[in-house]
């Protein structure tokens, strides 16, 4: 009588891959201006929220989404190249690199369950390594990320963040600079696009009403799509150990334009 024990055996079990899920990140800026921001908290706790600091319901809002476990992230004002109006609180290239520290550190302070950080503007400010260094200092020294908003594309600030063993990351996409469905649309299909390809991706959007109403829409169609919605701090890295400062100076140089 022949063995059937070899033969089953020597069958291949079936293989079952998972493919890999996904991640996105959707940082809401602009936290704190407008009565309607309030809005906001009705998304998903994921989403992270970026607060203005100084702004009139700056507070307000970061305790309401503290509570709700939202990261929460300080929105940075820096100087652009249209020089426009900045807020309380903000960063300039005319001021010394002691007083950017000093200006930071205060914003930092009166969010003190911010977890990182982004450019409010900046498209002048972040083009320049000394303010950034100055900058990404302070944030190294509280221990929080740096997340590059690319408000220009000559913007050193992420080079200068990881130089000096700042986590950091950068903004793939902008959902809502134009606030048509349709367009909010067509981006967010791009983040996720990237986010496919790369494994994660990261989108910026703003408390306007026509994207929270889209916002609200949209991601509950990411269940089941291989794609996960998750807060900024599953992104980030561990602060990295600093390169000596020759070599800070060295790599900031060769990355200026």
């Amino acid at each position: 009588m022949l063995s059937t024990s070899g033969v089953a055996a020597n069958q291949a079990e079936p293989s079952y891959t998972r493919q890999p899920v996904a991640k996105v990140v959707l940082i809401l800026d602009d936290i704190g201006y407008r009565y309607t921001d309030r809005q906001a908290l009705a998304l998903p706790s994921q989403v992270t929220f970026s607060v203005l600091p100084g702004a009139p319901l700056a507070q307000e809002l970061a305790h309401k989404a503290q509570q709700q476990g939202r990261d929460i992230m300080v929105h940075m004002p820096m100087e652009s190249q249209a020089d426009k109006q900045l807020g309380p609180v903000a960063l300039t290239s005319s001021m010394y690199p002691e007083v950017i520290s000093r200006t930071t550190l205060a914003a930092l302070d009166s969010l003190p369950m911010a977890i990182g950080v982004n450019n409010h503007m900046g498209s002048r400010l972040t083009e320049q390594s000394l303010p950034m260094q100055a900058l990404m200092q302070a944030i190294k020294d509280r221990g929080l990320f740096f997340i590059d908003s690319r408000t220009t594309a000559s913007t050193v600030a992420e080079t200068v963040a990881r130089n000096m063993g700042v986590p950091t990351d950068r903004r793939q996409v902008f959902i809502d600079h134009q606030h048509s469905p349709a367009f909010m649309q067509a981006q967010f299909a791009r983040l996720i696009k990237l986010a496919r390809q790369q494994g994660s991706a990261i989108g910026i959007a703003h408390p306007h009403p026509q994207t929270l109403a889209f916002l609200q829409k949209i991601i509950p169609t990411l269940a089941g799509s291989q794609v996960k919605l998750v807060p900024v701090s599953e992104l980030m890295a561990a602060p990295q150990n600093s390169p000596p400062v020759e070599q800070i100076a060295s790599n900031v140089t060769a990355a200026l334009p």
